[in-house]
């Protein structure tokens, strides 16, 4: 009977930690809903362009779409001209290089096992892995074309083709991008942040007026802690930004980084809130709230004073 009941409680056991797997990975976080918005309209446009006109290979442009798309417009428009060039480079290789093997079939072979080998040094040896899967899917798509039987013109034009739906695929995106940019106006720094003091501001909320944590509340707040604020310190350090403001907001960020890891442990722990504390939660929420404000505004908050009599 043991070893009857043994493979089902681990058949059990393995459910149940995908159910949670693919709850936690699917649940939405702040920002979640506009990159799919922005997916989800960028490949839609590039599939009827690409249908419109009849471009070969737009199914590429679709799929660059999705690999583009970021969430921040700097980080997409970054990644989109590092496609462009990529695939401009990897264009070049095939067009010159190809000309020198395509009268002798050894070389050929020979040219087709260096591609191969050139395309799986790049995903190891790059530091950049987008720019290096690019390079790859482009080489993987491009040279089979020099293996077929048809005139070098053909071919030629085949592979420009298939330059061109990238092109119209990382310009469609980035519009979009763009677009949603304009629309929700901000600093791509202290827009996240303030998302980040919106939801501990909730936080501190509930606690003042003794209410339960929602639960999306709490998923939001593990999930920015999950995030870390790694991407935000990414793009302060790559932006153009003054030095004086990259590192005022970088100081900012980390607080807020460890603002949040105070909050994930709170939804942790079990308490009990008091008279006198929930007045103190009260104040931290509404000091939290004049802080985003402040920032939002671009204006420098002001120094905030709590009254320290009674309890300690």
């Amino acid at each position: 009977m043991a070893t009857a009941v043994l493979p089902a409680t681990r058949r059990n056991s393995s459910l149940v930690w995908m159910r949670d797997f693919l709850r936690e990975e699917l649940s939405p976080y702040p920002g979640r809903g506009a990159l799919v918005a922005r997916m989800v309209i960028a490949t839609t446009l590039i599939t009827v362009i690409g249908m419109t006109f009849r471009i070969p290979y737009i199914y590429q442009g679709a799929i660059y779409a999705l690999m583009i798309s970021r969430e921040s417009p700097r980080a997409t428009l970054k990644s989109a001209a590092t496609m462009l060039l990529v695939t401009a480079t990897c264009a070049a290789y095939l067009l010159i290089f190809v000309s020198f093997v395509i009268n002798s079939s050894l070389l050929h072979f020979l040219w087709v096992i260096g591609s191969w080998f050139l395309a799986f040094y790049a995903i190891s040896a790059l530091t950049d892995y987008t720019a290096a899967v690019v390079f790859t899917v482009m080489l993987i798509l491009g040279v089979p074309l020099w293996d077929r039987y048809l005139p070098a013109e053909t071919n030629v034009e085949d592979t420009l083709w298939l330059c061109l739906s990238v092109v119209i695929g990382v310009i469609v995106t980035a519009a979009v991008e763009l677009m949603f940019a304009r629309r929700r106006p901000g600093d791509d720094v202290l827009l996240p942040i303030s998302d980040r003091l919106s939801v501990i501001e909730r936080l501190m909320t509930c606690y003042s007026i003794q209410a339960d944590i929602d639960v999306a509340t709490k998923e939001q707040i593990m999930q920015f802690e999950m995030r870390g604020t790694s991407l935000l310190r990414r793009i302060l350090r790559r932006s153009d930004y003054p030095t004086q403001y990259s590192v005022e907001i970088a100081g900012v960020t980390g607080l807020v980084g460890r603002l949040v890891d105070l909050a994930a442990t709170l939804t942790q722990l079990g308490f009990e809130v008091s008279a006198s504390d929930q007045q103190r939660f009260g104040n931290l929420a509404s000091a939290l709230a004049g802080l985003r404000k402040e920032l939002v505004n671009r204006v420098i908050p002001g120094p905030l004073h709590f009254d320290t009599d009674g309890d300690p």
